[in-house]
């Protein structure tokens, strides 16, 4: 690598940021991703699954060549270890994996000038912690963090690329739960910790929840539940253990369908739109159970008045005569 950038490599060791270990500004590292896959969006764990290309480029005067024709070389990720490069990582990282497969996703390769481009394919589970009060007909927002890990700011500045050519999908991208929205919001987070104040850009990603699977397997169902149980109102009021019967099932019926639609959530203490929904289905269906006892009930004092009535009437007539 030295001979091809034409200087000696232990005059300019690839521990010091460019252009060390002379004095000068921090380096400015251009950062864009590209996504092939977005994915796996969990509730429980409050994370999400990616497959990017990670592309980083700066400059680096010690790698600019004059010996060569050539306006760039593409060089064995081999030679990485060779070459000074930003310490990026991902803040809100949760697990990754670089891919090998049939050899390692990286590409380097070095510019005339000296500008360095370096991309890298990777598979991350990023945290997004997520506000389900209106689940599910909720948008929630996942962000990516990219932060430097040992160079303060006074060395080593991130930046985004063009705000359009910054962050690319991949073209027919679709998430099975999940619409991702064409706007992405880029802005910088700067870390400041006891050692230093350290340059952080990211990205969200707006993701806005579909209705469809919801409305097939909880909505619908929980709605004919209700109108299920209302049909106890016709039935006549003497057959008791068919009204007792459909009105218990009901009950228990919709008790399981409200313990399934939480089964996916993680267990927070606020209340949810789906919950709402199930409290007031399980309280139409739980009501009809009662107004059958509180008819019965009425209608026995009724029958109950009624006797007492007759028996009055019977001992006045035999008063009378």
């Amino acid at each position: 690598m030295a001979t091809v950038v034409g200087g000696d490599s232990s005059a300019f060791p690839r521990r010091f940021t460019p252009p060390a270990p002379f004095p000068g500004p921090p380096v400015n590292v251009t950062c864009n991703i590209f996504i092939n896959s977005f994915g796996s969006v969990t509730e429980t764990t409050m994370d999400y699954r990616v497959n990017v290309f990670l592309r980083q480029q700066w400059n680096d005067p010690r790698l600019a060549y004059r010996e060569y024709p050539d306006d760039s070389l593409d060089l064995d990720p081999s030679m990485l270890d060779s070459i000074w490069k930003p310490d990026l990582f991902f803040a809100n990282e949760k697990g990754a994996n670089f891919h090998e497969v049939t050899t390692d996703n990286k590409l380097l390769r070095i510019f005339k000038n000296g500008n360095v481009l370096y991309s890298i394919r990777l598979t991350l589970v990023l945290s997004c912690p997520m506000d389900l009060k209106n689940f599910p007909m909720d948008v929630q927002t996942c962000t990516m963090q990219l932060e430097s890990f040992g160079y303060t700011m006074n060395d080593l500045i991130f930046e985004w690329l063009e705000e359009q050519e910054a962050v690319q999908v991949a073209e027919g991208l679709t998430l099975p739960q999940f619409i991702l929205r064409d706007e992405k919001d880029l802005g910088y987070c700067t870390k400041h910790y006891n050692t230093g104040k350290f340059t952080c850009i990211e990205v969200k990603f707006h993701l806005e929840r579909q209705m469809g699977y919801y409305l097939i397997q909880m909505y619908i169902p929980s709605l004919l539940i209700v109108i299920l149980s209302w049909v106890s109102f016709w039935i006549s009021m003497d057959a008791a253990p068919a009204r007792v019967g459909l009105g218990i099932t009901t009950v228990l019926t919709m008790t399981t369908q409200s313990a399934g639609s939480r089964a996916s959530l993680p267990k927070v203490s606020y209340v949810k739109a789906i919950d709402i929904w199930m409290a007031v289905c399980l309280l139409f269906v739980f009501a009809a159970l009662l107004e059958y006892a509180a008819v019965n009930f009425v209608s026995r004092q009724h029958k109950e008045f009624a006797r007492l009535r007759r028996r009055r009437r019977r001992r006045r007539m035999q008063t009378n005569k």
